[in-house]
């Protein structure tokens, strides 16, 4: 499963996440998802979460490399 925005390989997480409004997979890796977080609900397998959190004031722009 790869990233609708970035097209970047997703991890099991990400994979997973889920809107609770509509019940469907949104298939967006942490970097793009922290853009829209705030403003979209998400149900989150937090069990599966074992990698390092989204930082803001990281510049880790995934569309630098496209």
């Amino acid at each position: 499963m790869r990233c609708k925005a970035c097209n970047k390989a997703l991890s099991d997480f990400e994979a997973t996440r889920k809107s609770t409004e509509t019940g469907e997979f949104i298939d967006l890796c942490n970097w793009c998802y922290s853009t829209i977080s705030s403003d979209t609900p998400m149900y989150e397998r937090e069990d599966l979460r074992d990698e390092e959190i989204i930082n803001p004031d990281v510049e880790d722009d995934p569309f630098d490399e496209l």
